[in-house]
């Protein structure tokens, strides 16, 4: 999934942001300011709604107005390119918003001391566009191996579910090598387990999808074993799991343990907040939230799951799975 990127520029640099896009647009999505505007809405609601959407920005500064400024003539960039980059730039953080200023362009007082992208229209020039696009493309690539903190809850949510449910099974079924099937205490030689995202989220979570996919791979439950004689006993963790027929009857048993995390259903709930709806119908920006959502929530499963020798190699991430 590529990451959406807003560019914005004055209605003369047109050119500028198509070649931008054009350089940028095999690592980004690309949303120019040409399309991001919804009819009988606001400029700033839809710039507002597009801070949302955006997971980078870049606004293009260039010398676009002669003013006159304590007496001496500038060439200043539209006032409305600056107020976007501000909007951006608090919405996306400094790590993700961009301002490409053209060599010459004055820009405002309070960029005095901010290392500023400034780009010549000279080819081949350390500053010329085509580099400082390379850099920003450095940037996404770098950003996509991370994990995000926002306002949506998809790291946060991975991270509780991680703890409270993968590196627990984990532990209990290293630990002491047995699982409970219908009260009984099962020996596993080995086990893996298969957490399931959902290609899509229903408007009510993941419950009516975990139902059907239980049922149609016909998985039965069970949970991590408790030795009662134990005094620090803990508790057992449920699961869903399918053994091969050839294995049924075996002392030992290669379990597959498959979990659709329950806790996916807070995003859908968050998104309501985050964007309200207020038609009914599809609403694509809301689906591309959800599905990015859905993403940083496997990218950052995956890394816990990679870091912890508990969990290496015993947990498997399927993603966009369907019924």
């Amino acid at each position: 999934m590529k990451p959406r990127l807003f560019l914005g520029s004055s209605s003369e640099q047109l050119t500028t942001l198509n070649e931008i896009q054009k350089l940028i647009g095999d690592v980004a999505e690309c949303v120019p300011w040409t399309n991001a505007f919804s009819l009988n809405k606001s400029g700033l609601d839809s710039l507002i709604k597009q801070t949302r959407l955006s997971d980078f920005a870049i606004l293009i500064a260039t010398k676009d107005d002669l003013t006159n400024h304590r007496g001496e003539e500038v060439m200043k960039p539209r006032d409305n390119v600056i107020f976007e980059f501000g909007l951006f730039f608090g919405a996306t953080g400094s790590e993700k918003c961009f301002l490409f200023a053209e060599e010459g362009a004055d820009l405002p007082s309070d960029l005095d001391g901010i290392t500023v992208a400034k780009f010549t229209r000279i080819s081949g020039q350390y500053n010329s566009l085509d580099k400082l696009v390379e850099t920003v493309k450095s940037k996404i690539s770098q950003s996509s191996q991370l994990s995000e903190l926002g306002l949506l809850p998809s790291t946060a949510l991975a991270i509780g579910y991680y703890n409270s449910f993968v590196k627990k099974v984990c532990e209990e079924v290293h630990r002491t090598q047995y699982v409970s099937i219908d009260s009984k205490k099962v020996k596993v030689r080995d086990f893996l387990i298969n957490v399931i995202i959902p290609e899509s989220l229903d408007d009510n979570g993941v419950a009516d999808f975990t139902m059907l996919y239980n049922r149609k791979h016909q998985l039965q439950k069970a949970s991590t074993y408790i030795d009662v004689e134990m005094s620090s006993q803990g508790r057992g963790y449920a699961f869903h799991f399918k053994v091969e027929p050839t294995q049924e009857g075996h002392e030992e048993i290669s379990l597959q343990i498959l979990d659709v995390p329950g806790t996916l259903s807070t995003i859908v709930e968050s998104l309501k907040l985050y964007i309200p709806a207020k038609e009914v119908g599809t609403d694509f920006d809301v689906e591309r939230l959800e599905k990015r959502e859905l993403f940083n929530f496997a990218k950052t499963l995956k890394y816990l799951v990679g870091k912890n020798s508990i969990t290496k190699g015993n947990v498997k991430i399927h993603t966009d799975v369907t019924i």
